[in-house]
């Protein structure tokens, strides 16, 4: 069991595997050594925070290992360590894999801290430590015109958000004289309160690709690596949900204006995002409105400002970024055209049946993951009386086996274009294993979701 300051171990063993990839060049194996390493150690981090227990507040009560922190904190270092993992088994530059492993764990490092973060200073550093080495990620193909387009459209969007987040912040703690989740005090404050919150939740929306700060995420995607895209459009949005569950639970109940707030962004986020992914022939376009689509279903948990909402969103972040990831690293192995993956039931069967399963589980079938997650979602919405919600988001999980199921006819049914191999081609096992291990954490996760959840609520209190 952790205790004390020895909660932070994972943190810096993440960082360590950071610094043990920008300086691979000098270990066995080079590049594909170091990202070894890494995912080694964020794996190890993983475990240690899963049975390493929760604490009270701790750094005079700027971060709480609670149970929402040790869930997310033990996701996002999970999530990494399977994607190191995909990098060390995949083709790329031996300085470029470094490169890349670098900035995931930097990444999620900064999104580890922001799980447990019970103070706008903290919050504001670690969300920017955690979405930074993204903009990077994102435009990683230095020589790609269209990828460095969607990396700055990141970047700048990400930067003014962040500017009037800070602004927001500022006024929070003018407000309440604070900058501890605890201590914030907005009863009396009026209209200033509600500028303040709404200010700062821009920052968290755009961070989230949440409607309507949602137009960066399409492009950027577009234009970057799919396996960049793996990891950015999941690991920090786990970390995102986090933060953003704590922030709420401080301020939501001497401010009821945020249910309509939090109820809007959910409902735009839920139509925009499934409307807009089915035209779609990218897979990275089509990921990038679905990711839009989900993050209003979390934000359908948040809304009731309950600790059953909270515990239920913080839940689904990690149930829906594990299929997610998962399809993104099959695009990144077969291409990002959906007619990249024709046929690939005949060249890959067992990634082909993989794929359904996580496909079904971003709709929400049972038994897997996603099912229990929109369950648990839907519940939290029920409990809350956002009944237009709950109906709006099972009508939207319809739409989206519309654009899910084209995939899906694409790999059993699709026409093979010249261009693509007929004959089943050899993987590299440590890819293979990562996929292995999200295909087994969509189905076993699944399995345990009413003890996890229930867990999880009790450890929240």
């Amino acid at each position: 069991m952790l205790s004390g300051y020895w909660h932070f171990v994972p943190e810096v063993l993440v960082v360590g595997g950071a610094l043990v990839a920008l300086f691979g060049e000098f270990m066995p194996g080079r590049g594909r050594g170091a990202a070894y390493t890494a995912a080694a150690l964020a794996g190890l981090a993983a475990l240690l925070v899963t049975f390493g227990g929760t604490g009270g507040p701790m750094v005079f009560g700027q971060v709480e290992p609670d149970g929402i922190a040790r869930f997310a904190r033990a996701g996002v270092a999970g999530l990494t360590a399977v994607w190191a993992l995909w990098v060390a088994g995949r083709g790329m530059p031996d300085e470029r894999r470094r490169d890349a492993v670098a900035l995931a764990m930097f990444a999620a490092a900064g999104g580890m801290l922001l799980c447990m973060a019970e103070d706008l200073i903290v919050m504001y550093i670690a969300l920017e430590l955690s979405t930074m080495p993204a903009y990077v990620l994102m435009g990683y193909r230095r020589g790609d015109v269209s990828g460095l387009e969607g990396a700055l459209k990141y970047f700048l969007l990400a930067m003014l958000t962040s500017i009037v987040m800070l602004y927001g912040l500022s006024f929070l703690y003018g407000i309440s004289g604070y900058t501890a989740f605890a201590d914030l005090t907005l009863e009396g404050s009026g209209v200033l309160g509600l500028v303040a919150v709404l200010l700062t939740l821009v920052g968290l929306l755009a961070k989230m690709s949440a409607a309507p700060f949602h137009y960066w995420a399409p492009d950027a995607y577009a234009g970057a690596m799919p396996e960049s895209v793996a990891f950015v459009s999941t690991v920090p949005k786990v970390a995102g949900i986090a933060v953003m569950a704590r922030l709420l639970g401080a301020i939501a109940p001497e401010m009821p204006e945020l249910v309509t707030v939090v109820a809007l962004a959910s409902a735009a986020s839920m139509l925009l995002g499934n409307l807009a992914a089915l035209p779609q022939s990218d897979l990275r376009r089509l990921m990038a409105y679905s990711g839009v689509a989900h993050t209003g279903y979390l934000l359908m948990a948040l809304a009731p400002g309950t600790n059953a909402g909270y515990t239920a969103a913080v839940f689904y972040a990690v149930a829906y970024a594990v299929p997610s990831m998962a399809v993104m690293l099959v695009a990144a192995e077969e291409g990002t055209g959906l007619t990249d993956l024709a046929q690939l039931a005949a060249r890959r069967p067992w990634l082909a049946w993989s794929t359904v399963v996580w496909l079904l589980s971003l709709i929400g079938i049972p038994p897997l993951v996603g099912f229990f997650g929109k369950l648990f979602l839907f519940g939290a919405a029920v409990d809350g009386e956002l009944w237009v919600l709950v109906i709006l988001g099972i009508l939207t999980s319809v739409v989206s086996a519309g654009y899910y199921f084209r995939i899906v006819r694409e790999m059993f049914f699709g026409e093979v274009v010249a261009s693509q191999p007929a004959s089943p081609v050899a993987e590299p096992r440590a890819s293979a294993v990562a996929l292995v291990l999200l295909l087994l954490a969509t189905i076993a996760v699944g399995v345990g979701a009413s003890p996890l959840l229930a867990g999880l609520g009790a450890l929240l209190g």
